[in-house]
């Protein structure tokens, strides 16, 4: 058996140095400076030696992909056969460490890996269950239980500002906590990625990466649509995920079947759940406005609490703004009916104006090409219909809307597709005096 003290540490080093030498001409130059620059060895447990690495995701792939790969270059440089165990950086340190630990500590569950980011704001306690999302809610909730059959992928959807978001980080949250490994990507960022790897010429170690976890969360899934090559890789990603016994969430804000999505993506995501998340009924504004009141520690009057509420707000963002625009009253000492009406007025008229200038542009442009709204928001690619979206574009964006924001409109087309459209509408716009003065009067 192997041993060594504390006062090994620097043999150990040496040793573990002579081991990375040989690991960094056996492996890629990627994989050595991803998995194994700066880790460093911390002691040897019986015939183990525990090696800290950068994080608990490195570890993981450490200890199942690497491990056979460390230990034969381990054999050339240690006299007597050892094995070797990852663990990630800040982890108990030895033998005296843990017997420190009280009993809760030695068994509580180590925070899982996570690929992307998660907001530790959004948790399960502070989303409120209402009529509008409890299906939503609980169908996210039974994938983290042992005792149910999980039906995967889940896909909820609805307009902006609904907490969808909130509802994926609190579930993914859950999950990591109980020790799940996870990848929490907006749509945007699982592209980014993918194309990322694509350029680096490290497509393997994107896969590894993400069809490992055992939860996937796929936000904001309107941004791939029309993006042949990335919803290829996601299809690929969501059975690799459920063919090992994970689950897969993901988030949209409208019907898979109304995206631009390849069909064996949007049949792969309709044969789990799809389900639509709806505005709060008028008690369940009131109990949304004085939960966020008291986290925000006001105390609103009655009176203020009832007109908020009669504010039939169309997302919780909207909501969210009411109520922070009569806290910044009651701070002031300002909070009167007069003064609340008129905030209230603002971000009300603010929202329908934006809502409305959108409805009039759209029907301007359907009028001048004779075609109804809904085709300049559908998917017919004949020429009148396409040079009538490339039209309400441009249109759009002069107004001060976001490539985003036009999609969001448009049908929910990505940025990309959207750029292409507006510059492609100006010129329309450009070369015709009457339709630019048509649309110009119907936004007057």
């Amino acid at each position: 058996m192997v041993t060594t003290s504390m006062t090994d540490l620097r043999d150990l080093a040496r040793s573990w140095q002579g081991v990375l030498g040989r690991l960094e001409l056996e492996v890629s130059t990627h994989n050595f400076n991803t998995w194994l620059r700066g880790t460093r060895p911390l002691r040897l447990d019986g015939e183990t030696l525990v090696v800290e690495a950068r994080s608990a995701f490195n570890c993981d792939w450490l200890n199942q992909r690497l491990c056979v790969v460390v230990r034969r270059a381990m054999a050339h440089v240690f006299p007597e056969e050892v094995g070797v165990l990852f663990v990630p950086k800040g982890a108990d340190d030895g033998p005296e460490a843990r017997s420190e630990e009280g009993p809760q500590q030695q068994h509580e569950r180590p925070r899982g890996p996570v690929i992307g980011s998660l907001n530790s704001v959004y948790t399960v306690d502070r989303y409120l269950p209402t009529e509008g999302n409890r299906l939503a809610l609980d169908c996210c909730r039974s994938l983290l239980s042992d005792s149910e059959v999980r039906i995967s992928p889940v896909l909820i959807y609805g307009t902006p500002g609904m907490g969808k978001t909130h509802l994926l980080h609190a579930v993914a949250f859950k999950a990591a906590a109980d020790g799940w490994a996870v990848a929490c990507l907006s749509a945007e960022e699982f592209t980014t990625r993918y194309q990322g790897a694509l350029r680096r010429g490290a497509v393997e170690e994107f896969q590894l990466a993400l069809r490992g976890v055992r939860m996937l969360v796929v936000d904001d899934l309107q941004y791939i649509a029309g993006k042949k090559a990335t919803q290829d890789e996601l299809v690929h990603t969501i059975d690799a995920v459920t063919n090992a016994g994970g689950v897969v969430m993901a988030a949209s804000e409208r019907h898979p079947f109304e995206l631009e999505l390849a069909d064996r993506l949007s049949s792969r995501l309709a044969a789990g759940i799809v389900t639509r998340v709806e505005p709060f009924e008028a008690a369940e504004r009131r109990l949304y406005i004085e939960r966020l009141a008291r986290e925000l520690r006001v105390a609103l009057p009655g009176w203020a609490l009832e007109r908020l509420a009669s504010i039939e707000a169309p997302s919780v963002r909207l909501l969210q703004g009411a109520v922070h625009a009569a806290v910044a009253l009651q701070r002031l000492g300002a909070l009167e009916l007069r003064r609340l009406d008129a905030e209230l007025m603002r971000i009300c008229v603010g929202e329908s104006s934006r809502a409305g200038t959108s409805n009039l542009t759209l029907d301007a442009v359907a009028r001048y090409f004779e075609l109804a709204v809904d085709d300049l928001a559908g998917r017919s690619r004949q020429a009148k219909a396409t040079e009538a979206r490339a039209v309400a574009a441009a249109a759009l964006q002069a107004q001060g809307r976001s490539l985003r924001q036009i999609g969001a409109v448009l049908g929910g087309r990505d940025a990309s597709t959207i750029k292409q459209l507006t510059a492609r509408g100006k010129a329309v716009l450009d070369a015709d005096a009457e339709l630019r003065t048509r649309v110009l009067k119907a936004i007057a």
